[in-house]
This record gives structure tokens, C-alpha cells and sequence, in this order.
């Protein structure tokens, strides 16, 4: 069910995209979290595609941005739970890694990468605001694993402040818009422009159209995946029901021609469903 343009907050990705790809609202949220200064964004892409090849899963990133440095960021957020967030994280590393060489470039000059993931709930459920990945090496953690890579994956349900002010308002902020619950923005002059923004961009009638437009290719690309998922069940579902009729048929001393007329199928198929290629 599309989610009313109307009812959207900055957790949901089209509005939090739309938002975070204007230099004024995420160079001073990448800011607060790394605690650093960032000169210059050079380089923001909305909603950027990674593929290496045509079959190759893709990767669709949020907000994907460059700083002066060509130090990485992926800033992701989830709404919903979902399972394997290392994996998936480690899956948009290697994307951005490899699409960050350049031919004949040494690996020194692979430029250090940033991901972060903006959660409505705590995945790790230890109400920490901010779970920071950190490298060491086991029996030895005084020795940092430093390949240039970090990730960020912020809890907007947390309960633990373990982070400054200004990272701790904003999930708050996402907190209050996650429950439909009314926010004092008036306390932070970030979240005051961020909340007129969001407003701005809600009256707007061609956003609006936009948003509808990228929901309902949404709802398409998940359809066709179910089809395909329900069509590659009944594919499986039919070949364990040839199986079984096919070991049947041989405990009864069918031989192999016998048995090919009898379920309809090509010798190759049948000697493959009684584990014999020859």
C-alpha cells in the first residue's frame, strides 16, 4: 500500500533523499555524526545505481556523495527492520570500493568510504543512539584494522545517549515523525530548516506527482518479485513430484525407457532426477 504523500516523514527514503541531497542539510548531519569538518561536498547523487554487470545483484543507494577529500558517504534509512544489515552493508562497501578505483590506480589511492544507516528501530537492541563499527585485531585490540572504511548505523529508538546534541535531537526528530508524535523544532536551527523543507516540498504538486510516479514503480518491481519467487516455488514444487514418481517407478523395476515414457520427460531429464548423468 503507497504510503500518502501527505504523511511522509524524513525516515521514508523518497522524502529523506529529496531533503539530505541539498548540501545545506547533509554536510552539517554528516558533520555532527563523524564529528569533523567537511570542506566542500563535491558530488551528491539521489537514489544512485551500482551494477557491475546485467545479472549482477544491483545496489540503489539513498544518498551517495563525494567531499573534496573523494571520501565516500552512503547515507541508507530503513523504516522497517530488516534481517542481515552487516551483510547488506558489507554488500554497498564492495560496490562503492570498486567503483571508486580507477584503472591503474594503486590500492593506497582507494579513498577512505563512509556508510550509515538511519534506522526508525534499534537493530542491535541495546538502545544505544549511535552503534559505531570499529577494527582491531583479535588478542591484540590495541591494533587498530585500518583499511579506510566505516559505518554508522543510528537508532532512532534509543534510550542510551551516547551521542552529542545535535545527533540525538535529529533522532529524536525521526522518532517523533516514526510515532506521529509533535516535535519543538524551534530548539534547533538545523531541524527548524529541515522542517520547513520537508513542508515546502509536501506543496509542492510536482514532487507530489514524482513520489507517486517512484511508488508505484516500486509496487511493480515487488509484484513482478513475487511472481517470480511463486513461479520458481511451483518450478522446485514440480521437480521433487518427478523425483518422487521417478524412484517410485524404479522400486518397481521400470527401467529408464519406461519410466521417460510414463512422466513424459527426455532420458537427460530423468537419469539427472535419479542422480545419474551417464
Amino acid at each position: 500500500m503507497v504510503k500518502p504523500f501527505q504523511e511522509l516523514t524524513i525516515i521514508d527514503d523518497f522524502m529523506f533523499a529529496d531533503v539530505m541531497r541539498q548540501p545545506e542539510f547533509i554536510k552539517p548531519f554528516l558533520e555532527s555524526i563523524l564529528e569533523k569538518k567537511i570542506a566542500e561536498v563535491v558530488v551528491i547523487d539521489k537514489q544512485k545505481d551500482l551494477k557491475d554487470a546485467y545479472d549482477a545483484h544491483g545496489i540503489r543507494l539513498d544518498v551517495y556523495l563525494e567531499d573534496e577529500n573523494r571520501t565516500k558517504y552512503d547515507v541508507e534509512v530503513q523504516a522497517r527492520l530488516h534481517p542481515e544489515l552487516e551483510r547488506r552493508v558489507r554488500f554497498y562497501q564492495s560496490g562503492i570500493d570498486r567503483h571508486s578505483l580507477k584503472t591503474g590506480e594503486e590500492y593506497w589511492q582507494l579513498p577512505d568510504s563512509y556508510i550509515i544507516f538511519l534506522c526508525a528501530k534499534d537493530y542491535y537492541k541495546a538502545g544505544l543512539a549511535v552503534y559505531e563499527r570499529e577494527s582491531h585485531i583479535k588478542c591484540a585490540p590495541e591494533i587498530r584494522y585500518e583499511d579506510g572504511s566505516h559505518v554508522y548505523i543510528l537508532n532512532a529508538d534509543f534510550s542510551v545517549d551516547n551521542a552529542n546534541a545535535e545527533i540525538t535531537d535529529f533522532l529524536r526528530y525521526v522518532r517523533a515523525g516514526v510515532k506521529g508524535e509533535s516535535f519543538d523544532v524551534s530548539k534547533s536551527n538545523y531541524l527548524q530548516k529541515l522542517d520547513d523543507e520537508i513542508k515546502r516540498i509536501k506543496g509542492d504538486s510536482e514532487r507530489e506527482m514524482e513520489y507517486m510516479t517512484y511508488a508505484m514503480r516500486l509496487q511493480d518491481e515487488r509484484r513482478i518479485g513475487r511472481e517470480e519467487g511463486r513461479k520458481m516455488g511451483q518450478e522446485e514444487g514440480r521437480m521433487e513430484r518427478d523425483k518422487e514418481l521417478v524412484q517410485r517407478l524404479l522400486a518397481k523395476g521400470r527401467s529408464l525407457d519406461e519410466i521417460c515414457d510414463i512422466v513424459g520427460l527426455d532420458m537427460p531429464e530423468v537419469r539427472k532426477l535419479v542422480g545419474s548423468e551417464s
